[in-house]
This record gives C-alpha cells, structure tokens and sequence, in this order.
C-alpha cells in the first residue's frame, strides 16, 4: 500500500489562492471584515429613482421659457400676499438675526 502524504500548510494556501484567482473570488487567508458583501450586492438607486413619478414640465420651467407671455403662478402670488398679510399684522418671520435665539443670548448676560 502506497501511503499519501498530506499537502503542506505553505501548498494549501497557495491552491486556496489559485483558486481565488481562478474563481474571482478575494483571498482573505486571515478572514478580516472587508467589506466584499455588500460590495457585491446589487445597487439599489435605479429602483428608488424609478419609483417616483417624473415631473416632465412645470409653470416654472414654462415661464422662464416663455417670459414674454407673462404667465402668473397663482399659487406663489396667493403664498406671497398671505406673507404680505402676516407682516402688516406683525406676525410674520423676523429678520436675520433676531430670532427667539437672538433674545436669549441676551437675558442670560448678567
């Protein structure tokens, strides 16, 4: 009977190697974390960017075009006078600068 001598440790990791190279696979001999999971895992943006419908033209885009035909958003003319109407009553934003947070910087200065 022939006896079959075991490969050695230095041969074993020179197949497994081979075989990483042959396969496209990573040799990671020592098995650190790298990464290669979810490397390989399919990229998911063009199924999100899919889902969601696409706006083809807007009134926006129409009047920046066409800005001698002197078409009015009445949504933004509507937005624009309730600001208008919040300022009057003194109710509208402050200016910069002169916020809540503004005023308490100053109370805790003693």
């Amino acid at each position: 009977m022939a006896s079959i001598s075991t490969p050695s440790k230095m041969r074993l990791a020179q197949l497994a190697q081979l075989s990483a190279k042959i396969f496209n696979n990573i040799y990671n001999p020592t098995g650190e974390r790298t990464g290669n999971k979810i490397l390989r895992k399919r990229l998911i943006g063009s199924t999100v960017t899919e889902w969601y419908p696409k706006r083809i033209i807007t009134l926006r885009k129409i009047t920046d075009t066409f800005p001698d035909m002197k078409l009015i958003n009445q949504e933004e003319k509507l937005r624009l006078e309730e600001i208008a109407k919040r300022k009057k009553r003194g109710k509208g934003a402050p200016k910069k600068g002169q916020g809540k947070r503004a005023s308490l910087g100053t109370k805790k200065k003693k």
